[in-house]
């Protein structure tokens, strides 16, 4: 059974990878049709070298550790990721996340969804779970020349209330169809209007003023505002294995 060593590994390892970590841009299909294939051709190959090495009666034992760990380093490096977000990137930041438990805020839960705050929003759910809802939303403002985040602002209802995590937001409800969120953090304000959470989920893109400068307009104060879903059941931990570990041992 020996020769057979290799499509194992090869299988173990994928298994671990797919399963546990997330594919870059959820192309999970993608990524099996590319891989996949090369590494079953590699370990086919391996068996074969093997089986032909034990039948002269050559030694295996060297060729075996080599070829585990070809099989391994090759899967890892064909596992399609987004940058910055490779298993071992993850894992990282784990652990760092973990150590730094104490300092996980309510905030961090509506931080924006993305690589180097995944681990953050999953320990946040874990420690502030019997205070948050099974629904929440969260508004990402970006600057739409950087195309970057300038702050991400949670929000969530109660009793049929919007509410905010922010002591510096204010909601007010104008009517049936819209909403008035205003921020003021020291010298710096920002208000925006935005049309009920429900219908605009996902679709909603609401040009953003700095209040002080809704007259003039100036493109480079503009901001953009999207409105993000957060469902407290469907979380990295109910789709990959490695944040469920994770999640399970904060």
């Amino acid at each position: 059974m020996k020769p057979f060593i290799y499509p194992a590994i090869a299988f173990l390892t994928n298994f671990i990878l797919f399963e546990g970590f997330p594919m870059a841009g959820g192309g999970a299909s993608l990524g099996t049709l590319l891989t996949i294939p090369v590494i079953a051709i590699v370990s086919l190959l391996l068996t074969g070298i093997h089986y032909l090495l034990q039948r002269k009666k050559v030694k295996t034992k060297y060729f075996q550790m080599g070829g585990i760990a070809a099989m391994v380093l090759l899967s890892y490096a064909l596992f399609i990721t987004d940058e910055g977000n490779t298993p071992i990137d993850i894992i990282g930041r784990m652990f760092k996340t973990g150590y730094n438990y104490k300092k996980i805020e309510l905030s961090d839960y509506f931080l924006e969804h993305s690589p180097p705050y995944l681990e953050k929003i999953l320990a946040a759910k874990k420690k502030f779970k019997t205070q948050l809802p099974d629904t929440a939303y969260t508004i990402n403002v970006t600057n739409p020349i950087s195309f970057t985040t300038t702050e991400s602002i949670g929000i969530y209802y109660r009793n049929g209330i919007p509410l905010s995590i922010d002591e510096h937001v204010k909601i007010q409800q104008l009517n049936n169809n819209a909403i008035r969120l205003t921020r003021i953090d020291k010298q710096d304000s920002l208000t925006f209007i935005l049309t009920p959470l429900e219908t605009e989920i996902n679709s909603s893109i609401v040009s953003v003023f700095p209040e002080e400068h809704v007259k003039d307009e100036d493109e480079k104060k503009l901001r953009l505002a999207d409105i993000s879903l957060i469902n407290k059941n469907n979380t990295l931990d109910r789709q990959y294995f490695a944040y469920s570990i994770f999640y399970w041992l904060l």
